[in-house]
This record gives structure tokens, sequence and C-alpha cells, in this order.
């Protein structure tokens, strides 16, 4: 039998483990949810990683089984992950005319990538890769200089946090988006205020692009750098909760 709330599914930004958000899965598991989180190829076997369709692929690994079992599901996407999420969801969106079947009834999005179709995340930003990044030639993969800085500057272990990223396949920051899921599912936009990585100029500019373009998206705004969860676990559990409420 289908459960009757979504199914979580959480995708992590890049360089993050996917213990990021086990603070947050542990409280929404508490109410009842059944949550999962992505373990990104290109992050957990980063020097292999040539494109996104590994990236996709995990995505679908996920996603594919949950609809099939008729079960709704909502995914959690932050950072990068936009990209390979907004790719990988062709055929599992949810429609009305489709009855009890399963599908993705909503995604969203923490200071996330939204990419149009053919857009990698470098092009997105005029072409020139972020000034942080530092790349590893030799192995293909890309890490960030101040993980800290940029990530974490208003968590309580924060440094501990910076400690646990990894690097991340430098292809996936330059391969291209190949879906746009936003357009088809309706979407949240959680806007982290005082994120270093992500300023939230940017974030509002993609999010007002995207609802341009006919997507149709809510937002709300949450005072915190570019990982909220970790600095407010409840506050966020609670978004996430009240905004899925209905589905």
């Amino acid at each position: 039998m289908p459960s009757q709330k979504p199914t979580l599914i959480f995708a992590p930004g890049a360089w993050y483990p996917t213990t990021a958000f086990t603070p947050l899965t542990t409280i929404l598991e508490s109410h009842g949810y059944t949550c999962h989180t992505i373990a990104f190829p290109s992050i957990q076997q980063a020097t292999t990683v040539t494109d996104l369709s590994a990236d996709i692929a995990a995505v679908r690994a996920l996603v594919e089984p949950e609809v099939q079992k008729g079960n709704d599901v909502v995914i959690i996407v932050h950072s990068w992950a936009g990209l390979p999420v907004n790719s990988a969801l062709t055929g599992l969106e949810k429609t009305s005319s489709e009855g009890g079947k399963g599908g993705v009834v909503k995604l969203v999005f923490i200071s996330a990538f939204i990419p149009e179709i053919g857009q990698s995340l470098v092009s997105a930003f005029g072409g020139t890769p972020a000034p942080w990044y530092v790349r590893d030639e030799l192995n293909g993969t890309v890490s960030a200089a101040t993980p800290f800085d940029l990530f974490f500057h208003d968590v309580p272990n924060g440094e501990e946090w910076a400690g646990k990223l990894r690097p991340h396949a430098w292809a996936t920051k330059i391969s291209p988006a190949t879906g746009a899921a936003y357009q088809a599912i309706p979407s949240l936009y959680l806007h982290c205020e005082h994120d270093r990585a992500i300023p939230i100029e940017i974030q509002k500019l993609m999010v007002e692009k995207a609802r341009s373009q006919g997507a149709k998206i809510a937002t709300e705004s949450i005072a915190t750098g570019h990982t909220p969860w970790l600095v407010d676990a409840e506050r966020v559990e609670g978004y996430i909760r009240r905004e899925i409420g209905n589905v």
C-alpha cells in the first residue's frame, strides 16, 4: 500500500557528505516520514565521473522505486544538486490525471541552482568559475578554498563540517542540464539571506527567471548562511512539514 505521507529524498550540494542532512532527517523521521539521501557519484567517486549521467542515474535510482510503489515524493535540493535533480525527473512527475499513481509532487530548493536546459553551473554564472574554486586538474576534481567561510560560518560546529567535505568532480560544473523539472513540478525555494556561496541576490534572480518562464515557485527566507538546517534544524523541518502538509 502507498504510504500516506510523501517520501522525502534529500539531494546534498557539491562536496557535502550524505550525513550532512542527518540532523534534519532524524527529526522528520520522528514525525513518520521516510527519508532517503542521494549519494552522488561525483562526490563519492569524484575522480571517475566525467559528466552528469551518473548523478542523474543516482537520483532516479531513489525516486523511481518510490513512484512505482505508488508513493508521492518530495525532493529537498541543496545548492549544486539543482543541476542533476532538475535533469533527472522526466516521466516521474505526478499529474492530476494519474489518480492513485505515485510521482514527484514537489521540489524544495534550499539556496539551490535552478538551471535552464543546456546550461551548466559555470555557464550560468557567465562562463567564469567562482574565484574560490580550487581545481585539481590531474584528478579532475574541484574543492572550495574556504569552506568554513562559504558554507558553515554560522553553524555552531562549522569547522567540523568543513572538514567533512570531499573533492567534487569538475565535470559536473561544466556539464549542461538536460531537464528543467521545476517547469512541471510545483516548487518551493528557501532563500538563505546570509549565504556567501550563492548570494541572496543571485538566488532571487534565478527564481524570478524561472517564474518568468512559467514555473510555479513559492518562496520564503531564512536569516542564515548556505546550510540553514545545521543552524536551526527545527526551523527548517518545520518549514518543510508546513509546506508539504497539503501534498
